[in-house]
């Protein structure tokens, strides 16, 4: 019996195997109203139906200057939460879970706004250089997020996941190479925390949710966190009631030094994962061998597919397929029959 088919609970909700749609950035609204296109039902429709367990809509902004792009989806008015309410049940209809990554992009924000904010004024690369958040801006974006936490619950969804990595706003808040203040929000990783433990005290005090975080457990630069601060920031996290943890990396720094390889993001899970709190494996995770000997090893608890699933929307079919275990993911009978024809 699989392990990478099984299910598991997490927070209030039991998502049917371990196999999760990553959010990624798909940039498919085409306007700056950030509300769902049909393209985006097709997109997330179609990996449900293929049978993950549940789906992270791609980064979203929390109000309408903190796109990657100007063309990032948002949730921060009711046009966009009730686009988002037909997306959910839509979703549901095959027995997903699905959750939202509310994010900030700070200093990486579309070059085109006229205002580009971070928590110092220090630029990513060549990007347009930031300017410094004050206090007040700080606690309006502490509102802005819980806002849209309570949207993303009004539209039905399970989760939500806070984008605290690759160098967006949040993440530039923790980071000691983004983070240069000298005020209550900078210096001691208690302050460069301050940020986020704010925005999650503040979801907690006004929405019933399950809140995941999103974080790069390796920033790629000596002068960067350790793993060791990582895990400290997650279980301050934990204490504020986040419930899972999405483990990635990067995008502190522009092209940074590393391997790439099978699994190399799990390396980082597993010593999270041997801190006590529960996390996901992300990165070329393709062959359901490895997932099974991660989720064996008590590398990690879930597996979180982006690219392969662009490849392929029915992965975990195949997955399914290799395993033997095709009842695992209640493929209606034309499936079952078409793909053990094929064996």
């Amino acid at each position: 019996m699989s392990k990478l088919l099984s299910p598991i609970k997490i927070g209030r909700n039991i998502f049917k195997n371990r196999v999760v749609m990553a959010p990624m950035c798909m940039f498919y609204s085409k306007t700056e109203n950030g509300v769902l296109t049909n393209r985006h039902f097709d997109h997330y429709v179609a990996r449900a139906l293929g049978g993950v367990s549940g789906i992270i809509v791609e980064a979203t902004r929390v109000n309408e200057f903190a796109g990657i792009r100007k063309v990032d989806l948002g949730l921060y008015n009711e046009e966009q939460k009730q686009a988002f309410k037909k997306l959910v049940n839509r979703v549901h209809d095959y027995d997903c879970k699905i959750g939202i990554q509310l994010s900030h992009a700070g200093r990486k924000a579309d070059s085109s706004y006229e205002d580009i904010v971070a928590p110092s004024s220090i630029a990513f690369g060549d990007c347009k250089i930031p300017r410094k958040l004050t206090v007040d801006e700080i606690k309006s974006l502490v509102k802005d997020f819980t806002n849209s936490a309570v949207l993303a619950k009004d539209a039905g969804f399970d989760f939500i996941e806070i984008h605290g990595a690759h160098g967006y706003l949040i993440s530039q808040f923790l980071s000691p190479l983004a983070n240069k203040r000298d005020d209550e929000y900078g210096g001691s990783l208690e302050n460069r925390y301050r940020f986020l433990g704010e925005i999650l005290k503040s979801i907690k005090e006004n929405v019933d949710i399950d809140v995941h975080l999103r974080i790069s457990a390796n920033e790629y630069s000596e002068d960067g966190n350790t793993i060791e601060d990582i895990i400290k920031i997650l279980k301050f996290a934990r204490e504020d009631k986040v419930v899972f943890n999405d483990i990635s990396s990067g995008g502190l720094i522009p092209n940074p030094p590393r391997e790439i390889f099978s699994g190399y993001q799990a390396l980082l899970s597993k010593k999270i994962k041997e801190s006590g709190l529960l996390c996901s494996a992300v990165g070329l995770l393709s062959d359901f061998r490895l997932c099974e000997y991660l989720l064996q090893s008590e590398t990690c608890d879930m597996i979180y597919q982006g690219r392969a699933l662009l490849r392929n929307p029915n992965l975990v079919y195949e997955f399914a397929n290799n395993l033997n275990e095709f009842e695992k993911i209640n493929l209606p009978l034309d499936s079952y029959v078409s793909i053990k024809n094929k064996r």
